[in-house]
């Protein structure tokens, strides 16, 4: 029986919202979810409920209906009621539980007979966890709605705050609760508006009337809820603060002026609170990642089915290894599905940075550099935002993967020749150590070219220039006109020393005043001319200084160069063809020797004029 009667209780709690809304005048609530939203449920059937005072306790009272008792209204075979808390028959017993029932039984308050204080009555309600409160309904039973009170929310059951307020008359709200009233049927300007309205403390119906308190509908997020509304319409415990019972007009001048036990009872024990019905339409707060909030066997509770890769006890936050993005609630119009961290499967969580994603530092599941997820603890000794490189010591070769299962190779590195442990990890040649001079190698475990006897690896000193040698550190054979022990030096008549020399150095030519010379350490430098292929039509002017004065060759002479081929170019040193640069006097033989002598500089400019806005230097 028990299974069964479980079973029962579950599906009366997972009633859907319209199922309880077509109570609300036919008018269905404006929650046209497309995403993830659980279903809205009447909240008050598995509550714990409580009263301060109820009909019959502790004594037996005489109640009569209001309805019955209407001067001036027939009413066949009108009669009064026991109401005996503690009575065997359940019609005459009426505890606050007959209100979330979902019987036609009924909670009635003590009437006033009893004394003005049972104007002022409180009903609390425990949901036993939070939920987002859509609406609230409350039927009343033989009795009219309550005239004035308060609809209150709480998180922690001792503070509390206004949902509405509720009043017999429009001077009511003002004089009351400070409010200015809201004329006609509820509306609201925000989401976080609270309200004063007398449309619900009208005396007729004198009994079975209703109360409709929309916390959702009509505000201005209803379709897709800001935190505001949210927030304003979470609750675990809500309470009623009944605070006038609504009476005949007739009575009110009474009642107001007298205590109500002088009064005749026929007129006291009419006026009491009653209700046979309190709905509360609520959902589960699972942020827009959830479509089902069943019951926790366990615990007892409602508890979200949380998906889009989201976890906590309300989705609230992304899962494990989900957070490339901020978590985000789910709207309507977006489910922001949490988002899987690329950490190349050598993680299982992260964190998300917001710095790293404004620096697009962090590489997405479809290797987009877009989101801040951080890999944490990154395994089989990678490193790195996204478990991408290896951490120091190790390094990934090239042709490997990063999704490979072991990416990171140890560097390995020969601490006689490497000047640290670490190798390269993100250079051209991964998993290079860092060589000391005259050491090589990946793991620098040998000498370098020119260096020998690892691990002590000495320079060779033989000159690969001036000799025929391929390997400086064999034994040194110099070229024809080379000599020394390390074939480093040009013989006498000999000078610059060249590698691309077959001979190694190049006679001297001293006009056969000498045949003793010596390298010069003169710069030279090279023009390069880039424009279409064609004939350049190009001037050469050469000039030489010495012995302080400046010679030029004069008239220079027309040459035609091209791209496309290599111009030798010659020039004769007579002293027909050069002028002194200062007088333009042309120079005799002895000028020219004596210039030739003692050479300080030697200048040759071309002169190119194929430029269109005027000649090219």
């Amino acid at each position: 029986v028990e299974p069964v009667a479980a079973e029962m209780r579950l599906l009366l709690l997972l009633l859907l919202m319209e199922r309880a809304a077509a109570q609300q005048r036919g008018e269905a609530l404006s929650f046209h979810f497309t995403g993830l939203f659980p279903a809205i449920l009447n909240l008050a059937s598995n509550t714990v409920i409580s009263s301060n005072a109820t009909c019959g306790n502790p004594e037996p009272e005489v109640y009569c209906k209001l309805v019955e008792h209407v001067p001036g209204r027939r009413i066949k075979n009108p009669h009064c009621a026991k109401c005996d808390a503690n009575s065997i028959l359940s019609k005459e017993r009426h505890p606050i539980t007959n209100a979330i029932d979902g019987t036609n039984q009924w909670w009635q308050s003590p009437s006033i007979k009893n004394g003005q204080q049972f104007h002022w009555i409180t009903i609390t309600l425990d949901l036993k966890q939070i939920f987002q409160v859509a609406y609230v309904i409350i039927k009343a039973a033989n009795a009219p709605r309550p005239g004035n009170w308060v609809l209150e929310r709480s998180l922690d059951g001792v503070t509390f705050d206004p949902w509405q307020f509720y009043a017999i008359s429009d001077s009511e709200c003002l004089t009351r609760y400070n409010i200015t009233p809201r004329l006609g049927a509820p509306t609201y300007k925000s989401d976080t508006e609270v309200i004063c309205t007398s449309y619900y403390s009208k005396l007729n119906p004198l009994e079975h009337g209703e109360i409709h308190t929309s916390l959702i509908n009509g505000r201005p997020s209803s379709e897709d809820l800001s935190s505001d509304l949210l927030n304003f319409t979470s609750a675990r415990y809500i309470r009623l603060r009944l605070q006038r019972i609504r009476t005949l007009n007739a009575d009110l001048m009474t009642l107001s002026v007298r205590d109500p036990r002088e009064v005749d009872p026929i007129v006291t024990r009419r006026y009491y609170y009653s209700i046979k019905d309190i709905s509360v339409g609520g959902m589960c707060i699972c942020y827009g990642h959830a479509q089902s909030c069943p019951l926790d066997p366990v615990t007892k509770k409602l508890q979200c089915v949380c998906e889009h890769n989201t976890c906590g006890e309300n989705c609230n936050e992304c899962c494990p290894g989900y957070h490339q993005q901020p978590w985000q609630p789910g709207t309507v119009a977006k489910g922001n599905t949490c988002e899987k961290c690329n950490c190349h499967s050598k993680a299982v969580d992260c964190f998300y940075n917001q710095t790293v994603s404004e620096l697009f530092l962090s590489l997405n599941s479809h290797g987009v550099r877009q989101g801040g997820g951080v890999c944490i603890d990154c395994q089989e000794n990678t490193a790195g935002i996204n478990c991408e490189t290896c951490r120091d010591g190790y390094y990934r070769p090239a042709e490997v993967s990063p999704y490979s299962d072991f990416p990171c190779v140890e560097c390995n590195c020969d601490l006689r020749g490497s000047k640290l442990t670490v190798c390269a990890r993100h250079s051209t040649q991964p998993g290079q150590c860092v060589c000391r001079k005259g050491f090589a190698g990946q793991q620098c475990d040998r000498c370098a070219f020119g260096y020998r006897d690892f691990p002590q690896c000495v320079h060779c000193k033989c000159n690969l220039s001036g000799s025929t040698n391929s390997d400086p550190c064999s034994p040194c054979t110099c070229k024809v006109n080379v000599m020394g022990a390390h074939c480093d030096l040009c013989k006498p008549g000999f000078y610059n020393l060249q590698e691309k020399n077959p001979l190694g150095c190049t006679d001297c030519f001293c006009f056969g005043v000498s045949d003793v010379c010596e390298s010069s350490t003169w710069l030279t430098a090279q023009v390069t001319h880039t424009t279409t292929p064609k004939l350049l039509p190009t001037f050469i002017l050469s000039c030489f200084q010495g012995n302080g004065r400046a010679l030029r060759l004069s008239p220079p002479f027309l040459l035609f160069l091209t791209p496309l081929t290599k111009t030798l170019v010659g020039v004769a040193i007579n002293p027909h063809g050069f002028v002194d640069d200062q007088t333009g006097v042309r120079v005799s033989r002895d000028d020219l020797l004596s210039a030739l002598a003692s050479v300080t500089s030697l200048t040759v400019r071309v002169h190119l004029n194929t430029s269109t806005n005027g000649p090219i230097r």
